[in-house]
């Protein structure tokens, strides 16, 4: 099992965060740290910088064609509505908990408040989908045509650019009683891992989190997305704690085309 450090709530709280993965492992702090110097540099994402001053260009949620990710730049708050002194629901940092890097989150949307754009951002924790509001100053925002579609019915995994379908892969998904959770969600990281994990070199975990598991071996249920050959299910079948498998050499495709915050869209 790889183990992250839980999101920082306000106020924050230690702890451990358990990934969901379909073996027990446990998983040292220095694996991280290898993963944060192989992971895909946040340049692989594409698309235009926005300035910002408000109003620039339009921000959206994610669609079939494009969506905008937030690279945070200063350590910030976010807030449940686009107010300085809303609730609040997670303090974020420049740098990623535990896995290190950049943190990159996903836009759900944008709102002009006083003359100052706002941001809805796809936050870590749990239930799966938690998001929070940013002024826009704490992060640097950038368009992508990147996404991955997984298609729970299909047992499919596709990746696109534009809408333009480049990699298809029959998967495993999740078994009837670990459902792989269905939602807009985000690449997280793409941490290494150890050979005795039987996921392959690294995963691709994402900000998705079991709506049937509260906890997983102490931690909180994340899902990833890794190698199927070392697990025995063969594509097709619902066999997962909620990961979702495929081939390593299609992995290893993924790894390279999906940097953090690429929308993943998990369908029923």
């Amino acid at each position: 099992m790889l183990r992250s450090a839980p999101p920082t709530s306000v106020p924050s709280r230690r702890g451990l965060v358990a990934l969901l993965l379909l073996v027990v492992l446990a998983l040292a702090p220095a694996v991280a740290s290898a993963a944060d110097r192989q992971e895909p540099p946040p340049s692989d994402q594409s698309g235009q910088e926005a300035p910002g001053d408000a109003p620039g260009p339009e921000i959206h949620g994610p669609t079939p064609r494009a969506a905008w990710t937030a690279r945070i730049v200063d350590p910030v708050v976010a807030r449940v509505r686009p107010h300085p002194r809303a609730r609040a629901v997670r303090r974020l940092t420049p740098r990623a908990q535990w896995w290190g890097g950049p943190e990159v989150l996903l836009v759900l949307g944008s709102r002009v408040v006083d003359g100052e754009r706002w941001l809805d951002v796809l936050v870590k924790g749990m239930p799966a989908g938690s998001h929070g509001w940013i002024p826009e100053y704490a992060a640097t925002v950038r368009r992508t045509d990147r996404r991955i579609v997984v298609d729970l019915s299909a047992r499919t995994l596709v990746f696109q650019r534009a809408g333009k379908t480049r990699l298809r892969s029959r998967v495993v998904i999740g078994a009837r009683g670990t459902p792989t959770p269905t939602g807009q969600f985000a690449v997280d990281a793409a941490p290494s891992v150890p050979r005795r994990a039987k996921l392959g070199p690294r995963v691709l975990a994402v900000v998705a989190y079991s709506r049937t598991l509260t906890e997983y071996d102490g931690g909180l249920p994340q899902t990833a997305i890794h190698a199927a050959e070392y697990l025995g299910a063969p594509l097709g079948s619902a066999a997962s704690h909620g990961c979702v498998r495929m081939p390593q050499r299609l992995v290893n495709r993924l790894l390279a085309l999906a940097p953090r915050g690429t929308p993943v869209l998990i369908q029923p």
